[in-house]
């Protein structure tokens, strides 16, 4: 029998805009905002380190170059049923905090996004995200991830279930999914190849009874 592609759209009762540049989340110090194509050099500012590529897929170009940059944010511009959803999204540090040295203008610190399930798993969306080196140890992790997942369960009530999975190696992204609420629920062995090296990883999920 032929197989056909099953893609079911979760609804919203209060969707936000798919305009480039639109707030999703605000914090004391962050802004969760889609990105905006102007946004491609201070995108590669924050995107252009190795401990950054160091846990990414080797899709993720290192060095990252503002062409990069602006490729990616090309990507994140949707137009069809899901264009609502937080695909990916620009972390952005409010001026006068730690790590952003403009007492006047916001800075791109990092990115997440999530990315939808299909067929019988569309109630679940994958989390990928990441902060430039130059903000680690501030907590801006914790504020942005926290915020911004229960922003998603607030925003698609029919979404239960959001996971993530993190390189073996990576205990400090690990630890930030712990303090999020995120649960560990298994290891892959051996599934990942990173530079020549097998290695695990760690798989996270956090559904909506978790916030409770």
């Amino acid at each position: 029998m032929p197989r056909k592609e099953i893609n079911r759209i979760l609804p919203s009762p209060c969707p936000p805009s798919s305009d480039p540049g639109t707030i999703l989340v605000e914090t004391e110090r962050l802004i969760i905002r889609r990105y905006l194509l102007s946004d491609a050099p201070a995108l590669a500012l924050a995107a252009n380190h190795e401990e950054v590529a160091a846990y990414m897929s080797d899709r993720f170009a290192s060095p990252y170059t503002v062409a990069d940059a602006e490729n990616f944010i090309k990507l994140t511009f949707h137009d069809d049923d899901t264009a609502a959803y937080p695909h990916s999204s620009a972390i952005v540090l409010k001026p006068g905090f730690p790590g952003n040295p403009s007492t006047t203008e916001p800075l791109i610190i990092g990115g997440v996004g999530l990315h939808s399930l299909t067929d019988i798993f569309y109630r679940t969306w994958d989390m990928g995200y990441y902060l430039s080196p130059t903000v680690w140890r501030q907590g801006y992790g914790t504020e942005a991830l926290s915020a911004f997942t229960r922003w998603v369960f607030d925003t698609w009530p029919l979404l239960n279930r959001i996971q993530a999975r993190t390189y073996e190696s990576n205990i400090a992204s690990q630890k930030l999914l712990q303090k999020c609420g995120f649960v560990i629920e298994g290891r892959g062995r051996g599934v990942i190849e990173k530079s020549g090296k097998l290695m695990d990883d760690v798989a996270f999920g956090l559904i909506r009874d978790d916030l409770k």
